[in-house]
């Protein structure tokens, strides 16, 4: 009998898998979802990538004794009093009576003053609270998912927020890592900033780009920040 003699080659192609870890891939999940959000693709597709990338970001923050729904609710609402103290809000906030009646609420109970960091903070949020949030927050990704048990259900397009669903995908990423996700994530950034570029970020060294961004009309500048990341992509 002829005795096959094992191909070295193979078999070393068999032994050096490409590996990835968790955080490297929540990276690519969401630098993905992001670029698909500039260039207006299916919004279904979108909240099902960005959704998989914030919960495994979530879990990695837990690992490391950091809780996600807790700094969710400290986010929610230290950056608007903290900029109501200073008097940085944006016009479209101060204008609204109702919400500034609760930012001052808020404020006159909350140790937040114009220098207070989030660091200077802690936030702790009940087991009901999080199994709240995760729950209305996975609603629409358990939809695209499942249909075991409610294969008749319907799915209010309007209740789908992608943008916001991203926001905290990227600070829940930078929890992690001081990277600033690639170029879709400073682009991402800037985005986001120049929604509100009268609120200047002191700390951050693109105001400039956020002030030009924030002169195209709305409606045009997610094509142009996808512009924007491919021609740093390709670069």
């Amino acid at each position: 009998m002829r005795q096959v003699r094992p191909n070295r080659s193979v078999n070393k192609m068999i032994e050096n898998k490409i590996h990835i870890t968790k955080l490297a891939a929540a990276e690519r999940q969401l630098r993905a979802a992001i670029r698909m959000y500039f260039e207006d693709e299916d919004e279904l597709a979108i909240h099902t990538v960005a959704s998989a990338a914030y919960k495994v970001l979530a879990d990695l923050k837990a690992e490391r004794g950091l809780d996600e729904v807790a700094d969710w609710h400290l986010t929610s609402f230290f950056y608007v009093i903290r900029d109501f103290r200073r008097g940085t809000l944006p016009s479209h906030l101060t204008q609204n009576e109702e919400f500034m009646s609760w930012v001052a609420g808020m404020a006159a109970q909350l140790p937040i003053s114009g220098d207070t960091k989030p660091e200077d903070l802690a936030v702790t949020v009940s087991r009901r609270a999080t199994i709240d949030y995760w729950n209305e927050k996975n609603k629409t990704a358990n939809f695209l998912k499942h249909a075991d048990r409610d294969p008749r259900a319907a799915l209010p397009l309007d209740e789908i927020d992608n943008e916001a669903l991203l926001m905290q995908a990227y600070c829940a990423y930078r929890d992690l890592t001081p990277d600033e996700l690639g170029n879709e994530g400073l682009v991402f950034r800037i985005f986001i900033g120049a929604k509100s570029p009268e609120t200047e970020i002191t700390d951050y060294e693109f105001n400039d780009l956020v002030q030009k961004i924030s002169a195209v009309p709305e409606s045009e500048r997610k094509r142009l920040c996808g512009h924007i990341v491919r021609g740093l992509n390709t670069a």
